[in-house]
């Protein structure tokens, strides 16, 4: 039996690995640096927590930016892990700084922004063996979480004298990988990625028109048999408590809001009883569920669009941790896309809205796609195996959900082959005349409202439908056109002038 093996049976009692994790392990061990690309629950943790319950010399640092995550493993650790973060007063951050420096306990866990605090780093030096930084795509300028705190880690680690370093992430794409082992500067890494595929969660798909539509679609979804425990990922936290005060007095029971904007003490209530049991359903924006280990969550809903295709992955995998079969379900609607459009070009760095623009792309480019969802995340994440699902695949492979069905909501209609190749330059043609013929100029809903023949009060006052293309496109949903516009401004055809009330005009 192998040291790694051995540990994992006198830690655990039990003698098997998931793949990749002996891998990881012994690289750890051995004082390798490490990278791991692990699909959520597929035992990344195990990675750095066994070499660190085996290192009796030095103490092994995790660093995350999720709160509920460090809460979570080091309850679960019995006593062996302490951790440091905002949440805490500066006693009881003292008290477990001590027991870790004393060998009291083999893991500490801190928040990034931690090593900004004079004295942290000066007590830490000499005594850091592992250094993990889990999230690890939170380094990468690439990455869909990227966060400036985590740029230095890599020469923190260094300056502690930590003897290696284990960098662990379940959503990188093959270029963020590359920018975590540079931003990083990991050493000759021993790399382990054990592919993308979760074959017991199914993914759909489907189109809402409205706010009425979706709160259908939702309630439809929760009242299924078999779909609690579930997680409803909301855009805004406005949103998120809304909907958890309607599902509330529609399902009978209480259903906690969780949203970085709450108090501490509410937010960590509801983080309580959604984890206990005792609230079966939680309304949340994308700050609560990361590294939240609940097993057994069935039903993952976003009711609006995420804005990258990683932060998708990284939510909708709160489902099925304990490998029975789960379902994520995605409800778009045209204006999930124009709320992306509009915090795009709010942004002023170039770089940053480059990349904001390319997240955009293979987001709507998943949602708007007729082929495998499954097929679809697999290569966005560069892992070329075949897909597996072990039950229902997806919408674009399988019926549509019946739950879908009652509340009114569909997978997105696909438009007619001769619809999108031969109309699609006329329709982009007529985009261009509006906008550079339209006074006042006109946002985009606006010029929706002109190619679609709306006989709004406003288009009569600024004489709108006497432009070309009036009426002409009323064939095309509006969400439809809304994508045409979309498409053109990330293409840099037109632009937007933002501020609060953006309008179109003709690229410079």
């Amino acid at each position: 039996m192998s040291q790694a093996a051995e540990a994992l049976t006198r830690h655990s009692g039990h003698p098997g690995f998931r793949p990749g994790q002996r891998e990881a392990v012994e690289a750890a061990m051995a004082g390798r640096d490490v990278l791991v690309v692990m699909p959520t629950g597929a035992g990344k943790s195990l990675c750095y927590q066994l070499p660190a319950l085996e290192d009796a010399e030095c103490l092994t640092l995790v660093v995350s930016p999720l709160v509920s995550l460090m809460q979570d493993q080091v309850e679960g650790l019995g006593g062996r892990a302490e951790l440091i973060n905002a949440q805490r007063t500066s006693a009881e951050n003292s008290e477990s700084l001590r027991r870790a420096l004393s060998g009291e306990t083999r893991m500490l866990y801190v928040a990034p922004e931690r090593f900004w605090a004079p004295g942290i780093g000066e007590k830490l030096k000499g005594n850091v063996g592992l250094f993990v930084v889990d999230e690890a795509h939170c380094v990468s300028q690439w990455g869909h979480d990227f966060r400036p705190e985590y740029f230095k880690l890599g020469e923190i680690a260094r300056r502690l004298g930590a003897r290696s370093i284990l960098a662990a992430t379940a959503t990188a794409t093959p270029r963020v990988s590359g920018d975590i082992v540079a931003r990083l500067g990991l050493s000759d890494p021993v790399k382990i990625a054990t592919g993308f595929e979760r074959p017991n969660l199914s993914y759909d798909v489907a189109a809402v028109s409205g706010e009425r539509e979706r709160e259908r679609a939702v309630s439809a979804l929760l009242g299924e048999p078999g779909s609690l425990p579930a997680i409803v990922y909301s855009g805004t936290r406005k949103r998120t408590e809304a909907t958890a005060q309607r599902l509330s007095r529609e399902l009978g029971h209480h259903v906690p809001a969780y949203h970085a904007g709450m108090d501490r003490e509410p937010r960590a209530e509801s983080q309580r009883a959604f984890m206990s049991g005792e609230a079966p359903v939680v309304v949340a924006t994308n700050a609560f569920g990361m590294g939240v280990d609940k097993a057994d969550v069935r039903t993952v809903i976003h009711e609006a669009v995420p804005s990258s295709l990683e932060a998708y992955y990284q939510e909708a995998g709160r489902a099925g941790r304990d490998g029975l079969p789960s379902r994520c379900v995605l409800l778009a609607s045209g204006q999930d896309k124009g709320l992306h459009v509009y915090f795009i070009n709010q942004t002023e760095d170039p770089q940053a809205k480059s990349q904001k623009w390319a997240q955009y792309r293979a987001v709507w480019g998943f949602v708007d796609g007729e082929g495998c969802r499954r097929v679809a995340i697999l290569r966005h994440f560069g892992d070329r195996s075949a897909a597996a699902s072990e039950g229902r695949c997806c919408d674009a492979c399988d019926e549509p959900l019946e739950a879908l069905a009652a509340g009114k909501a569909a997978p997105r209609p696909k438009r007619a082959a001769s619809t999108a190749s031969e109309c699609g330059d006329d329709v982009r043609d007529a985009i261009l005349r509006v906008v550079e013929e339209a006074s006042p100029a006109v946002g985009r809903t606006r010029a929706v409202e002109i190619l679609r023949g709306s006989r709004s009060k406003v288009v009569a006052k600024y004489a709108y439908d006497e432009l070309p293309g009036y009426g002409e496109w009323n064939a095309w949903r509006a969400d439809e056109l809304l994508g045409e516009v979309d498409a053109m401004l990330a293409a840099g055809t037109i632009r937007s002038t933002g501020g609060k009330f953006p309008k179109l005009e003709m690229a410079a």
